[in-house]
């Protein structure tokens, strides 16, 4: 099989108890986790690729000789750097946007994002792929326009976790959550979607609670609608709700399913970064693996192999995730 991965690559420097630690980061986790994960089929990123770290990054990725680079493409622009500053512990707030509690355990900062994959880019891997993961790490990976011919002229799977979609970065670099004007839109296209709870809450500018959120992302009123949103907790798990039909009395009518997951607890923890990018690129391959049948067994593996990112350190590390 064959799978296109599209997002944005970043170098992350990590700093946790007055240490400093470089790595290959953004959609590297999940194009590294997923060509680990598939064996012996192949995967193609799809994504610009600044000049200044562009020898670096293809030379680690050619260890990988699943993972092919015909579609990266290599921009005079400065790859984006992602610092994270872990504070140590975990605490609640309430996030100033949505009102929700959130678990906070780390503050970021960024420089600016590289630019976003032009549908010229990506239309030539389309009739290759068997499906395709669309990583929003950066939030301007791809435009909506983009999205919309993708899906206009991709007939495979598509899983997007649509992530720092609800990031701002203010001039200084420091991002926050923020609300998405036409973010209905953003949903449409995908056969399955995924975001943790604080961007769920966050993406719409009037408050919605889950099952409501949901209903709108997976609403039978549109054949673009997806089958599937997955919501991933943390050290709580993650959610999937599916749309189901039911027939009572003759007459077939569809409702929401809501299926909890409780997270796989690790006992040699080191690092908890890139962790919902590996989930990303689990829950799409089983997926692709099993035809979109059953998206509880892709929930499982998917949660299993987050698990087991956080007792690595780095993309660099990934390749001892099986």
């Amino acid at each position: 099989m064959k799978f296109g991965v599209i997002g944005e690559p970043c170098i992350d420097f990590i700093y946790r108890g007055g240490k400093e630690t470089k790595s290959l980061g953004g959609i590297l986790y999940s194009v590294v986790s997923l060509a680990v994960m598939a064996g012996k089929d192949e995967v193609y990123p799809v994504m610009n690729l600044g000049s200044d770290e562009f020898d670096n990054i293809t030379s680690f990725l050619a260890k990988f000789k699943n993972i092919k680079p015909d579609f990266i493409n290599k921009v005079e622009h400065k790859t984006r750097v992602v610092k994270l500053y872990y504070k140590g512990f975990e605490a609640e707030f309430d996030n100033p946007e949505t009102g929700i509690p959130k678990t906070y355990d780390r503050e970021e900062s960024s420089t600016e994002p590289t630019l976003p994959i032009d549908y010229k880019l990506a239309e030539p891997a389309l009739g290759l792929l068997d499906g395709l993961l669309i990583n929003m790490v950066s939030g301007i990976d791809i435009t909506l326009d983009t999205l919309k011919k993708i899906r206009q002229n991709f007939g495979g799977y598509i899983h997007a976790d649509l992530h720092n979609i609800v990031m701002k970065t203010d001039a200084e670099g420091n991002r926050t959550q923020s609300s998405i004007p036409g973010w209905e839109e953003w949903c449409l296209g995908s056969d399955t979607l995924q975001m943790n709870e604080s961007e769920m809450y966050a993406m719409p500018a009037k408050k919605l609670g889950e099952y409501e959120f949901a209903e709108h992302v997976l609403s039978t009123g549109n054949a673009n609608r997806g089958k599937a949103l997955v919501v991933t907790r943390g050290k709580r798990g993650a959610s999937l709700f599916r749309k189901i039909d039911k027939k009572v009395m003759g007459e077939v009518y569809s409702e929401i399913d809501m299926i909890d997951m409780p997270s796989v607890e690790s006992h040699s923890f080191k690092d908890s970064t890139g962790s919902g990018d590996v989930f990303a690129a689990a829950f799409f391959l089983k997926n692709v693996q099993n035809g979109g049948k059953d998206y509880t067994r892709g929930l499982r593996f998917a949660n299993r192999m987050a698990s087991l990112n956080t007792t690595l350190r780095g993309v660099e590390e990934l390749d001892k995730l099986i």
